[in-house]
């Protein structure tokens, strides 16, 4: 027998006819606040690392600070899996640095999070590698900052931090775990983009990920090598260039006029067009501290989750400042006056950095409104 839907009666109204109407049931409809859910997690589970990097957000260092608990951790983790299934990436500092760090990623794994891992490689041997790819890590990224050791060692402020992240990199490929390169971009090395590039490619990365320096944490003290607007404008020009090459995958991470930079090419046909801005929408940030925020450059926390109980949706969803993030016509100035903005949002955080105020234009964004489109 063919199964029938039920239907319910619609009440007749006086006057109205006799006629028996019927209507179909309400669909259920989601909200559309439900939609904003990440994607993309970083978890900052230690700020201990050996380096001093010039560069560094969260002023990492040897030692002394109070980390997150072991069970604390495994409360983030079960909070963001009964909310969201994101790509978790354990971050740090060094992430290598926390001891109970393979038994974080397990825990991540058995409870359906895809589980990715941000590292300066120094602590990287076989056994390790063996080890994370037993607890479900499924990819890696490795900063590198230079196409030499003499750059690279310099930003690192460490000898040997080259050398140790190429043969970690060697060692991820010769063990098959798939892997990208990081590298932050300032006046001091975006010059070497090309070689950056070359010695991603030659050491088998799957993609590039280019951060644009945010002068915030140890890098305020290097605030004098944030891109101007033209060689910002420059650089995303030479970076559209690699991306429509198609040798490597590029990304831009703090760089969201990228965005909008291959929205206008798409007369060259280019048929990938990145995001801009994520930052609280599809992106999100859980510092050594349990606070969430919109990602590790902009330091204001929407709320903490050991003091509300681990309820990480409670914060994500109802959290004034990640809404009024969100708002993309609450933007000043040039920001909020571009027809780019749905496309490219601007980095809130290095506007907070550099003029006080995350709403305030991007800094480095030399684009005119109405001039581009």
């Amino acid at each position: 027998m063919k199964a029938t839907k039920t239907r319910r009666p619609v009440k007749r109204v006086k006057g109205r006819g006799t006629r028996r109407e019927w209507k179909r049931p309400k669909q259920r409809m989601t909200p559309a606040k439900e939609e904003i859910k990440p994607r993309l997690i970083a978890f900052e589970v230690t700020r201990r690392c050996r380096y001093q990097c010039k560069h560094c957000r969260a002023n990492a260092g040897p030692g002394g600070q109070t980390e997150l608990t072991t069970q604390q951790c495994k409360k983030i983790i079960s909070s963001l899996a009964r909310f969201a299934k994101p790509i978790l990436i354990f971050t740090g500092g060094e992430p290598m640095e926390r001891p109970d760090l393979y038994e974080l990623i397990a825990y991540a794994r058995d409870r359906g999070l895809r589980v990715v891992m941000a590292t300066c490689g120094y602590l990287l041997d076989e056994a390790a590698m063996t080890k994370l790819k037993k607890a479900g890590v499924s990819a890696l990224a490795f900063s590198i900052d230079g196409s030499s050791a003499d750059t690279h060692d310099k930003f690192r402020q460490n000898e040997g931090a080259f050398n140790a992240a190429v043969r970690a990199a060697q060692l991820a490929r010769q063990m098959k775990m798939p892997f990208q390169i990081n590298t932050t971009l300032s006046k001091i090395n975006s010059g070497e983009i090309i070689g950056i590039t070359e010695l991603a490619k030659r050491l088998g990365a799957t993609c590039l990920d280019v951060f644009i320096l945010v002068p915030t944490g140890r890098g305020s003290e290097i605030d004098d090598a944030v891109l101007d607007p033209v060689q910002y404008e420059e650089l995303l020009g030479e970076l559209l260039g690699l991306k429509l090459k198609g040798d490597i995958k590029i990304r831009v991470t703090c760089g969201p006029a990228f965005a909008r930079v291959c929205e206008q090419a798409k007369a060259r046909g280019l048929t990938d067009h990145p995001s801009g801005c994520m930052g609280g929408k599809r992106f999100g940030f859980i510092s050594w501290r349990g606070d969430v925020q919109t990602c590790g450059f902009l330091d204001i926390s929407a709320g903490n989750l050991v003091e509300n109980g681990f309820n990480f949706r409670k914060i994500w969803m109802e959290s004034k400042f990640l809404n009024d993030i969100r708002n993309v016509e609450s933007l000043k100035g040039k920001c909020g006056n571009c027809e780019f903005v749905g496309t490219c949002g601007g980095c809130r955080a290095r506007a907070l950095t550099m003029l006080g105020d995350y709403k305030a234009p991007d800094p480095v964004c030399g684009f005119v409104p109405g001039k581009g489109s």
